[in-house]
């Protein structure tokens, strides 16, 4: 958040939209909270600041929804008051059912939080009225709660209405029951936040044959799963509904997840194979992510340096073995070989891949030895 609305606001009600702005969460999670538009309701130009008042942007069904909060610097001890979007007329919560303002406790940094929280959830179900007078969109909604492990909760609503009443984009945010917890920790440590995946569903207006769909990840999630470019979901079928496409992407998601959890096993069996074939001759490995190990090995008076190097999806991707020599350099770098052009099979167990590593080094290392004499230099 901008560092000038830091210095606007109130020190009286500072603390709640910090708690709100940096460790908050409201709803199933797609996008930041957004505080802006900060003035006060005692102009005053003497210091401290007197901004009590200010809008913020919740994210919300794939969009945002914008509430002004109004606090009273002179009275910090109140509750806030709230004005709601003016397009959205029919969202009209009665305070008194809001436990979290009713109990307001001044004192609990976390107070204004756990208030939208609740508000926001009665915008949920005010959406849901809203899809359920459609028979398109209450079809899609009611069909995917009653044949899917998806709870209410776990999807958000927003109907856009037109100037003339009419009813434009619909979107769809679910999230999806993916347990992300086998991930191995090395892949998730750096990123901060809770593991999760939500899809938005974008229908341009409740007939749509067609809709955008769009995935999103937190940030340990998609680290972990070697980026969005590795992870493209189908798009949504002409005629198709959510039932049958929802389960589809999960499914993905599922596969993905297992492929990384397998891929792990599989690489810390390769290189715990080829650390009981080439102990003695071991230069390096990587202890963590079992990514790559190097050796030092020798042929005929001949040193040279040997890595295999393991993608995130092994062992359905092919390892790169590369030599290395320690005599000569091209380009001022040490001159190097990287292969894959060997017998493999992903079916292997470790042990055969170091097996038939160990018989391709010695049928390609007189040709790299040739190889490093004629086009590197000392």
């Amino acid at each position: 958040m901008d560092s000038e609305i830091w210095n606007q606001l109130s020190p009286t009600i500072v603390h709640y939209v910090e708690i709100l702005v940096r460790q908050g969460q409201v709803g199933i999670g797609a996008g930041n909270i957004y505080i802006k538009d900060v003035f006060s309701s005692c102009p005053s130009i003497a210091l401290p600041p007197k901004g009590d008042r200010f809008k913020v942007a919740l994210p919300y069904g794939g969009c945002s929804v914008t509430w002004e909060v109004l606090f009273d610097c002179n009275h910090p001890e109140e509750p806030p008051d709230f004005i709601f979007d003016a397009d959205q007329k029919g969202f009209a919560p009665e305070l008194e059912s809001i436990q979290s303002l009713i109990n307001w406790d001044h004192r609990k940094p976390s107070a204004l939080l756990l208030v939208l929280q609740e508000l926001l959830e009665k915008y949920r179900r005010y959406q849901q009225q809203l899809v359920e007078t459609n028979y398109r969109l209450k079809f899609e909604y009611e069909s995917l709660l009653e044949q899917t492990d998806i709870k209410p909760e776990e999807v958000e609503m927003h109907v856009s209405k037109m100037e003339n009443n009419g009813i434009g984009p619909v979107h769809f945010l679910i999230k999806m029951s993916v347990d992300f917890s086998r991930i191995p920790s090395y892949l998730t440590k750096d990123d901060p936040g809770e593991d999760s995946a939500v899809l938005l569903v974008m229908f341009p207006y409740p007939g749509a044959s067609t809709a955008n769909p769009q995935l999103y990840l937190s940030p340990r999630v998609e680290n972990a799963l070697g980026g969005s470019a590795n992870l493209r979901i189908p798009p949504f079928p002409n005629g198709g509904v959510l039932i049958d496409y929802v389960p589809k992407v999960n499914q993905l998601l599922k596969n993905k997840v297992e492929q990384v959890v397998q891929g792990y096993e599989k690489r810390k069996e390769y290189i715990a194979a080829f650390l009981s074939h080439f102990a003695r001759s071991l230069l390096e490995y990587d202890a963590e992510g079992f990514s790559r190990i190097s050796f030092l090995f020798e042929w005929n008076d001949f040193f040279f340096i040997f890595q295999a190097e393991l993608s995130l999806y092994f062992p359905r991707e092919q390892p790169v073995l590369t030599f290395q020599s320690i005599y000569h350099e091209s380009k001022g770098k040490p001159y190097t070989e990287s292969r894959k052009d060997y017998p493999y099979s992903p079916r292997w167990s470790g042990n055969e891949m170091a097996e038939r590593a160990k018989i391709f080094i010695l049928d390609s290392i007189g040709a790299f030895q040739k190889s490093s004499l004629n086009s590197g230099t000392f």
